[in-house]
């Protein structure tokens, strides 16, 4: 879809011109409001995203996750299909190294046969999302694919930063909406 491809380079150009010192302030926000969710009171298992090319930073947060004694698990790229696959993280020195495009992932000799059933909740990056919890990713499609799959009951929590918070994107059928928003200034439960 090209206009989605178009936003996408131009949310993704916007976003690399931010300054370092920006996305540390805002991404220490963006941690701390997820750090304070009541919903992490039922949480257990939390699927979350090593961090890159300005993304919300997310190492310092996972670590917090392991201190907190969750069972924290990262995506790895199928490259077979377009799917995710999942590792359970016990330390982040340890478990990853790069991997497809560049991204940290888990090694492979922790990599699990099948995806938990029971993730209680999924952190999901994007380059934008709107008020409704639809996002644009990085177009490959594995988010999607891996939600519609495996999100079952767990709740999708969409990482994003305040000015790319926008009014409408192209939904296609396969999209995948998200059940909150944190950004810096805000936390948005959509509908």
């Amino acid at each position: 879809m090209q206009e989605k491809k178009e936003l996408r380079e131009k949310y993704l150009k916007e976003r690399s011109q931010i300054s370092q010192n920006k996305i540390s302030s805002w991404s220490k926000k963006i941690n701390n409001r997820f750090l304070e969710l009541n919903h992490l009171k039922n949480v257990k298992k939390i699927m979350a995203y090593a961090s890159m090319r300005k993304e919300i930073e997310t190492f310092d947060l996972m670590e917090e996750l392991l201190d907190q004694g969750f069972l924290l698990y990262l995506p790895y790229t199928k490259k077979d299909v377009i799917d995710l696959g999942t590792a359970k993280i016990n330390d982040l020195d340890s478990d990853l190294k790069e991997g497809v495009y560049g991204v940290q992932e888990p090694v492979p000799k922790i990599r699990d046969e099948e995806v938990p059933e029971d993730l209680d909740l999924i952190i999901v990056p994007g380059a934008c999302f709107t008020h409704c919890g639809y996002r644009i990713g990085y177009g490959g499609g594995y988010y999607d694919s891996f939600l519609s799959k495996h999100a079952n009951k767990a709740l999708k929590v969409g990482f994003c930063y305040d000015r790319f918070l926008v009014d409408s994107i192209p939904v296609e059928d396969h999209d995948v909406s998200v059940d909150i928003i944190i950004t810096e200034k805000e936390t948005i439960k959509t509908n």
